[in-house]
């Protein structure tokens, strides 16, 4: 199968749609399942028709994968997986979800190579290591959670969820690097025993996410078998500042050469990489992720949207009527040819048999024997789709003179689908509570973390106030005891001296106590504290529904409206603002600031004073 061919076009059950790109492996595609009138839900397809290829190695991986797809599930686990082989090319395919795979967010798609901030790519790089926790069932007997992590199979979201696939290639897809370009494209990627011998390893899997991590922070690939001497001299490609020491660090552990030097425990890797990530000077989160998916890709979430929007209405019969015109044609020449074949065969005399040389005639040759099974390829509880070439209906054994004829694909009739309606989100609609409340929890999490860290920064600071007052306090009673051993002395000016002393020493004691007092800033109701500094956050008591607009409803547009809200001590909403709206503007914006004005909350405090603070509230709007 050609990359460059006609789309949309049938493949097998599926309907390729738009083609996404293309390396050394194949072609990725985004596909629509032709069993209905629309095509939904749409997959993302990865098409092995690349020239490097070894198919010999890649359909017993496939086979031996299958078996685990069920069982492998996990946030950083791409849904829906399947595996199966189509017109004799192998196919992975999983559950699309609208953004783009890793290795287009490297590339920019034509914009040129972006920067990724370090808490993006931190994170990022923490979803592989969950990935790779995840599919522990793979290692036993592929000898890896994945095998052949590259940024190809790593898929990232519009909405900042990171999403691996791929998992138990390796084995197969190992071989191909004997291909140069093959080489050039992933060996970057694959550790430099693993490039050695060509078996993947827990090991290399690590090494695999810690180049993609370190791609991610400077924005260059290394070169194959580089390891750890890429760090030298290595930026940030962000701010082109020198890599900091524990970024550093972190990366020489998964990017040794040897990998007995190197870190083999994915958790223990995961677990160093989260406390640098959360108690670091960083800020990560899924929604950030999202704004700067949002904010860089502006225009391409849009296009993508309104593609979709269009794929899904393509009506399959006419590509299956195409398709099975195709295929008779195929049968129609395969009998002439029979037809042909069996004019020109010479017939055999009494005693004679096929294999045989009768007199004056020539020798015949046997048919081969037809022998092996189909492929069984299951993956993640959908129907594999099997192959109608030969060596597919007959396993890896010899093929036939000519291909049976393919089994066409059954395609129902289109039905009327009613009129688009919005799906709104107010005070009654539980997936706009479910969604919202996620939101909430999210901001009051990074509020409870920055409420954590000062709190553990204070008690620190009255610890060392308390250790000055004690050995103040010690300088006292020392003093006091030298003044009365002085005076039993009956050395009267020694006595008055060191009494001298203690008075001193208390008074000194009682400012340290009054300054130490005085560096706690006292906070009255009423008074506008930062949300960071807040000792509990409001908490929204009375929802009011937020309306959409005709234009959003006919044009379609769906989005998280946010708005900045202060809430005042008495649980008011006296000032409001759009900080995001949707894009493009139809209207939600307005209407969403009208619903947020309307809601109640349980104020803000501050060591117990209730105070007034800004809070961002999103407003998430889906429109079908």
């Amino acid at each position: 199968m050609s990359s460059s061919g006609p789309i949309p076009r049938l493949f097998g059950p599926y309907v390729l749609t738009r083609h996404l790109g293309s390396d050394p492996l194949g072609s990725v595609y985004r596909a629509g399942t032709a069993s209905g009138p629309k095509l939904s839900p749409l997959l993302l397809v990865r098409v092995f028709d690349g020239a490097g290829v070894d198919e010999a190695a890649l359909v017993p991986a496939m086979e031996d994968a299958s078996e685990y797809l069920e069982v492998v599930r996990g946030p950083a686990v791409a849904k829906g997986a399947v595996l199966g082989i189509v017109e004799d090319v192998p196919f992975a395919g999983i559950e699309y979800v609208p953004g783009r795979t890793l290795d287009r967010l490297f590339s920019g798609e034509g914009q040129g190579s972006i920067p990724l901030p370090v808490e993006h790519a931190l994170l990022i790089a923490e979803k592989l290591l969950v990935a790779l926790e995840a599919g522990k069932p793979f290692e036993k007997k592929m000898g890896a959670p994945h095998g052949f992590l590259t940024p190809g199979f790593v898929s990232i979201s519009n909405d900042g969820d990171v999403r691996v696939y791929g998992a138990g290639l390796g084995a197969g897809l190992l071989p191909s690097l004997k291909k140069p370009a093959v080489l050039a494209a992933f060996g970057p990627y694959i550790a430099p025993e693993v490039l050695a011998s060509g078996k993947p390893s827990g090991a290399g899997d690590i090494y695999s996410a810690a180049t993609i991590l370190l791609q991610a922070l400077t924005g260059r690939v290394p070169s194959p078998g580089a390891g750890s001497d890429t760090l030298a001299g290595a930026v940030l490609a962000v701010d082109g500042s020198p890599m900091p020491e524990d970024l550093g660090r972190l990366l020489a552990r998964g990017l040794a050469k040897d990998p007995a030097q190197r870190e083999t425990d994915v958790v223990a890797y995961r677990k160093t990489l989260g406390k640098l990530l959360y108690g670091g000077p960083y800020a990560p989160s899924t929604f950030n992720l999202a704004f700067f998916m949002h904010q860089r890709f502006e225009k391409a979430v849009e296009k993508e949207r309104k593609e979709m929007g269009q794929e899904e209405t393509i009506d399959p019969k006419p590509l299956a009527a195409a398709e099975e015109r195709k295929d008779k044609e195929v049968r129609d020449r395969a009998r002439a040819a029979r037809a042909a074949a069996a004019v020109a065969v010479p017939s055999f005399g009494a005693g004679t048999s096929p294999g045989t040389t009768t007199p004056g005639g020539p020798a015949v040759a046997k048919k081969p024997a037809l022998g092996g099974l189909p492929v069984p390829l299951v993956a993640g509880g959908a129907v594999i789709v099997l192959g109608v070439a030969g060596w597919l209906l007959f396993g890896r054994g010899a093929k036939p003179a000519a291909a049976p004829a393919p089994v066409p694909v059954a395609v129902a009739t289109p039905t009327p689908m009613p009129a688009p309606t919005p799906m709104m989100v107010g005070k009654e609609d539980p997936e706009f509570q479910a969604q919202l409340q996620a939101r909430l929890q999210e901001e009051m999490k990074k509020v409870e973390d920055q409420i954590g860290k000062e709190q553990a920064a204070a008690s620190r600071k009255r610890v060392e106030e308390q250790a000055k007052l004690e050995a103040a306090a010690q300088k006292t009673r020392e003093a006091e005891e030298a003044a009365r051993a002085a005076s039993d002395l009956a050395d009267k000016a020694e006595a008055e001296r060191l009494a001298k002393e203690a008075v001193d020493a208390r008074a000194r004691q009682e400012e340290a106590r009054k300054a130490a007092e005085a560096a706690v800033p006292k906070v009255k109701t009423g008074d506008l504290v930062e949300i960071g500094q807040v000792s509990r956050p409001p908490q929204a008591t009375k929802i009011v529904k937020p309306e959409t607009t005709t234009l959003a409803r006919s044009r379609k547009v769906s989005g998280t409206v946010l708005v900045r809200v202060l809430v005042d001590e008495n649980g008011r909403a006296v000032e409001a603002t759009v900080y995001r709206d949707t894009t493009p503007k139809v209207g939600l914006g307005d209407t969403s600031l009208s619903a947020v004005k309307q809601w109640e909350w349980t104020p803000a405090t501050k060591d117990g004073v209730k105070v007034k603070t800004w809070i961002v509230v999103p407003i998430p709007f889906v429109i079908k």
